[in-house]
């Protein structure tokens, strides 16, 4: 198959995306109940494709928690960040801070536009993707450390909250 990077394009496939956001804290409410809260660290929003595959899953967690969003010198104390002047820019990452991650499963992230109306057929169905989702957080819980990864409530409405830090937004995902 011809693969192109035109994600209009039939023979366009990605593999599972994720927007991740440097936050300072975030939180996920269901019906006005708390479900996870996290303190300095990575909030994942995470889509789920129809062709995704569990290698990447392994793709996926590697980048969540290799991806270097603090400059040198960053830590937490207290709950708090505290940067350093001298730190250069994009140095450690979520484990190397000792950050906390909260992810959420997300379908939209896979929305097509036909016309002004959006299209999710992209987006792996909820039976098939919730054992999917839930496989990469056993995943990110075993590659990291399973007190510092959290998640929302899969098919759920959620309010989520978040003080984003920078602010840093990273979309990713890759061309198959």
């Amino acid at each position: 198959m011809v693969v192109r990077s035109d994600p209009s394009s039939s023979t366009f496939s990605i593999t599972m995306r994720a927007v991740l956001q440097r936050v300072k804290q975030a939180s996920v409410h269901v019906n006005g109940r708390l479900v996870s809260s996290i303190g300095p660290g990575i909030l994942a929003l995470v889509g789920v494709c129809q062709d995704d595959t569990p290698e990447q899953i392994e793709t996926l967690v590697r980048r969540i928690l290799g991806i270097r969003l603090w400059p040198d010198g960053t830590a937490i104390t207290d709950g708090a960040l505290h940067y350093t002047d001298e730190g250069k820019p994009w140095r450690m990452n979520v484990t190397e801070l000792g950050g906390e991650v909260l992810c959420v499963s997300q379908f939209t992230l896979y929305a097509r536009m036909k016309g002004t109306k959006p299209d999710f057929h992209l987006a792996m169905g909820g039976t098939t993707a919730q054992p999917f989702y839930e496989d990469f957080l056993a995943k990110m819980r075993s590659s990291y450390a399973s007190d510092k990864v959290f998640d929302g409530e899969f098919g759920a409405m959620m309010d989520v909250s978040l003080i984003n830090d920078g602010p840093v937004t990273i979309s990713t995902y890759d061309v198959v």
